[in-house]
């Protein structure tokens, strides 16, 4: 469905009935990324899945991350839903965490996969390189090809293939310019102050997110629990998507539990 933001118009998937559960792709995706988790979920739960400002079928390439959250908000609005558990991918996750510092009394739980909340200045200068291709003559694909084998998916045909074919619909200037807003944006202080039950999801094959960074949300957290999925890569929720639904579908139907880390692998 489409509905109108502001001066921008926003899209939205909306399937299935029960409990609202709110999806949120990563940078340069969009709804239908989350078809496997639709399909699953719309069974058991009322499943949104929104475009974020900028992509997919979203206007609003001008819209700044911090403004992401209100966007989230509009949504839940549109679609009139009080509370939501919001599952997120990198960018994704970022977005879904700074509408629950905002908007904690609108999310149920939070599932985190794959994030960053901030760069060590080396790990932050190299990803800005690799960001910087994107500016370049012919740069999309070589940045395509690198970003696929940082995150540990390039060996996926299927993920290969899909995310090469989405590249002629992607704006270089947009992701570049968003990934510069996100690199300078600390998020530590917002899911410190969180005491809502959240899942931390870390693929091991994830070369892009370096491994401290779930290692210090897990601590800063007290209502954190860790999943390291061993096989998967940045993109879990697509190269094992059974598995990935299991864990989701276990942590929103289960009671919140002890901080713990757990391995699946």
């Amino acid at each position: 469905m489409m509905f109108d933001w502001g001066k921008q118009r926003l899209h939205c998937t909306d399937e299935g009935t029960g409990p609202p559960i709110l999806f949120l792709h990563g940078l340069g995706g969009n709804a239908s990324n989350w078809l496997h988790q639709r399909r699953h979920f719309s069974r058991t739960h009322r499943v949104i899945a929104l475009d974020l400002p900028g992509h997919g079928r979203s206007t609003g390439v001008d819209v700044s991350f911090r403004e992401y959250r209100d966007a989230i908000e509009a949504t839940l609005d549109h679609c009139e839903i009080d509370q939501v558990s919001i599952i997120g991918l990198s960018k994704g996750a970022r977005a879904g965490l700074s509408f629950t510092a905002h908007r904690p009394e609108r999310v149920h739980k939070l599932v985190i996969v794959n994030a960053f909340l901030h760069l060590t200045p080396e790990d932050r200068r190299s990803r800005l390189e690799l960001y910087e291709l994107l500016l370049r003559p012919g740069g999309l694909h070589v940045w395509g090809d690198r970003l696929l084998r940082q995150m540990g998916v390039r060996e996926h045909t299927a993920i290969w293939r899909g995310f090469t074919a989405s590249l002629s619909s992607i704006t270089p200037t947009h992701l570049h310019s968003v990934f510069r807003e996100l690199v300078d944006i600390d998020q530590r202080p917002e899911l410190q102050n969180l005491r809502k039950p959240i899942l931390l999801i870390r693929g091991e094959k994830d070369a892009f997110i370096p491994p401290y960074c779930v290692e210090e949300m897990s601590a800063i957290c007290s209502t954190s629990e860790v999943l390291h999925l061993s096989d998967s890569g940045h993109l879990p929720y697509l190269d094992d998507p059974v598995r990935f639904n299991k864990a989701i579908e276990s942590f929103l139907l289960g009671e919140a539990r002890t901080p713990s880390a757990i391995s699946a692998g």
